[in-house]
Order: structure tokens, then sequence, then C-alpha cells
């Protein structure tokens, strides 16, 4: 039997600490991008500021106002709050499919975002923008399933461009998942489960947007 020399010993080695070290990576990788159990959530290590909204407008098209029907102002809801225990609206382009893809999102109300990042399958990149309404209550909205962020920190101003509508990272055609909640919602700060039958926390976008367009100033 052939002797080894040093050399090949040491080439072996070193073969054998790529491979464990490889694997390892690997190994925490998966673990680290595998976020369907656990919800991705806002860490915040300073205070919040966040601005006093002045009133709502939705998240996407041209103006400030669509309505949820499929009509001439060329977006439609098409899967409602509470529909199939859904806890948001998930908003397309009326010309269907992937032709929305990239579409401007933009920020409903002023307020400053909270969690901006990549969460986890079926989620894709998910914003969340903290509110303050003029009686002191705090609430949320999230924006998901975008295709790329404009924005990632900071305050935003009432339909401020955030993101570009996007599919999940492949997981669906493309549309927005929006969700509004309240402060009692035990998903705040995180991405949440997007489906629930109970439904405590979360309040239906369209109808809370349409309520609250404007709101009066303590001068007025």
């Amino acid at each position: 039997m052939r002797r080894l020399s040093i050399y090949h010993i040491a080439v072996f080695a070193a073969a054998a600490l790529g491979l464990t070290l490889g694997a390892f990576r690997y190994a925490r990788r998966t673990f680290s991008t595998d976020q369907s159990v656990i919800p991705a959530r806002a860490e915040q290590t300073t205070p919040i500021v966040i601005p006093v909204s002045d009133g709502f407008d939705y998240a996407v098209g041209n103006t400030r106002y669509v309505t949820e029907a499929n009509d001439k102002d060329g977006w439609y809801n098409a899967q409602d709050f509470g529909e199939n225990d859904h806890l948001g609206e998930d908003w397309n382009a009326k010309t269907g499919g992937n032709t929305d893809c990239g579409m401007p999102v933009y920020a409903v109300s002023k307020g400053t975002i909270v969690f901006a990042a990549e969460a986890g399958p079926g989620w894709g990149k998910v914003i969340i923008v903290r509110h303050r309404l003029p009686d002191g209550k705090i609430l949320e909205t999230l924006y998901g399933h975008l295709q790329s962020f404009q924005r990632t920190s900071g305050e935003v101003d009432r339909r401020e461009r955030i993101g570009r509508l996007g599919n999940a990272d492949g997981v669906y055609p493309c549309h927005l998942h929006l969700e509004l909640r309240l402060s009692d919602c035990p998903s705040w700060g995180a991405t949440g489960p997007g489906y629930s039958r109970d439904r405590k926390g979360w309040t239906d976008p369209s109808d809370y947007i349409d309520a609250n367009r404007s709101f009066k100033r303590e001068s007025d």
C-alpha cells in the first residue's frame, strides 16, 4: 500500500475542512431565510418620532383616490378584507396578470417607516409605516410583496413613493397586499399571518381610508 506524503495529507485535510464549512454556511443561510414560522418583526433601539396624519389616501394609482371596483380608475381590489379570512386587501391594475409589476406604491398617510426588509417566503419585500392620528392614536399600514424599495427608513409624506409593486419574489402574480392595523394588533411591527379567522387588531383598509380622507386641524 502506497504511503501518503505530508503534502497529500494536507490537501485532504483542507478539502475536508472546506466541505464542513460549506455545509455550515448552507445550513446557516437556509435557517436565516426561512421565516415561515417566526414572522419578521421590527426591532427599535431608539424612540420613534411619528408625524401627525392630516388624512389618508390610497396606496396605488395616479390619483389620491381609487375605488375597489374594476372600473375606469384603472385599479381594483381583487381580494377584500375578510374574504377567505384575508387580513388585508389585494390591489391589482385592471390590465391584470403581471402588467402592474414595478408600478409605484405610495404611503397612505404621513408616518414613519418602522420595518423595511425581505420578510420570508410568501411575503417578499415588506414595508410597515406607523401613523399618528390627531387624537393621539397610533395605526400601522403594511405594504407586502414589493418588487423593490424606494424608502426604507425615516418619516414619509402622504402619497410619497415608498416602493414598487411586486410578486413576492415570484410566488404570486403581481399585486399589492395592503393591511391597516390598530394598536392592539397581535402582529404589531411584524409581517403577521396574512390570513386569520381572528381579525381583532386589523380593519378594512378601504373603509378606513374612505372615512378618514382628511382631519381637521386643532385651529379649525
